[in-house]
């Protein structure tokens, strides 16, 4: 089947972020249920966010990766995965590592690995996390960026709160499962990622070292992700082996399962497969650059998450042991390049 013919489903969740009845938030966490279920990825209409305050946000990171290579580097990820804060350069990933950890085949494996990520990266969390502690650069560099986007993560936190109510309510969870959910996920240790893909020449095409993401899931129990105007986010079809086109739409935020939330599930919400592709790569034309926002969700670091009881027992099996979010951060950041080998 050709991607073409392949959409990403839209889900509208607005009953949870507006105020809706019991009933209205059923019929949305069984429409969340039944749409997500197979890839772990919908596109979420009604999700609470103005767009007047996400439409700055592209703006002032516009703003932020234009600035001098030598002024963004006064806020510098540091070596390793504590802090994971601060900007990353271009070409300083490979998303794909991760993926390349999870097959056995040893040519698929070689290829992953031959890619890096052409693009560079900007890390803010909440800033009462005193482990994973932000990076600011100085006012005078860029005004405004800190007060901003601080706030800015807690308008996204909101949203991912009543998100999170509608994927516990599409569970079927039981009153105390949900509260347990709902503590060990603060929002203090969600992470909001700034992103610029460069521009790409056709010249540089020939270059197969060169690629936007590969495909690859998130450590996270959710994603939100906000991207301009500019194609190339794709998520898989677990069935077909295809990809979606994620295509920008008004009022819609993109959002996709991530490991803990597979976990969480005993894996009824997939993990979802996602990529970044390089549009119009047989045209022969300069790729444009291309902005985006994810707003990784996740749990508090030595949180225990697994499998639900309820989930376990209604499908009959435990799918998946307990691990700390900590402990399996720091295993994929590895993968990933982010951490070097002792």
């Amino acid at each position: 089947m050709s991607s073409k013919l392949l959409s990403v489903p839209i889900v509208d969740l607005s009953p949870f972020t507006s105020g809706g009845d019991l009933e209205s938030r059923k019929r949305a966490a069984r429409e969340l249920a039944e749409k997500g279920h197979k890839n772990g990825s919908v596109g979420i209409s009604g999700h609470g966010v103005p767009s007047d305050i996400h439409e700055k946000a592209f703006q002032i990171t516009e703003k932020l990766f234009d600035l001098p290579y030598e002024d963004k580097m006064k806020a510098p990820h540091p070596d390793g995965y504590v802090p994971h804060r601060g900007y990353s350069g271009i070409a300083k990933e490979q998303g794909a590592a991760k993926t390349a950890l999870e097959t056995d085949d040893e040519a698929q494996k070689a290829a992953i690995m031959k890619a890096s990520d052409y693009k560079e990266s900007y890390e803010i969390g909440s800033e009462e996390n005193k482990v994973q502690y932000n990076i600011w650069m100085s006012e005078d560099v860029l005004p405004g960026f800190r007060t901003f986007m601080t706030d800015f993560y807690w308008s996204l936190n909101k949203a991912a709160n009543a998100i999170l109510e509608a994927i516990m309510m599409s569970l079927d969870l039981t009153e105390e499962e949900a509260e347990s959910m709902s503590k060990i996920h603060t929002g203090h240790d969600n992470q909001l990622r700034l992103l610029h893909y460069p521009p790409i020449s056709p010249e540089m095409l020939k270059n197969e070292a060169i690629g936007r993401l590969g495909a690859h899931t998130d450590f996270s129990t959710f994603t939100l992700l906000w991207q301009d105007v500019q194609s190339g986010l794709e998520f898989g079809d677990r069935e077909t082996g295809d990809f979606m086109p994620a295509i920008a739409k008004e009022g819609v935020v993109y959002m996709n399962i991530g490991d803990m939330g597979q976990r969480i599930s005993n894996g009824f919400y997939p993990s979802a497969i996602h990529r970044v592709v390089i549009a119009g790569k047989d045209t022969g034309e300069v790729t444009p650059a291309r902005y985006s926002i994810p707003f990784f969700v996740a749990p508090f670091p030595e949180g225990l998450v697994e499998p639900q009881p309820s989930l376990v027992a209604s499908h009959g099996q435990r799918v998946y042991e307990p691990i700390t979010f900590a402990a399996y951060c720091e295993k994929m950041m590895k993968a990933t390049q982010l951490i070097p080998d002792e």
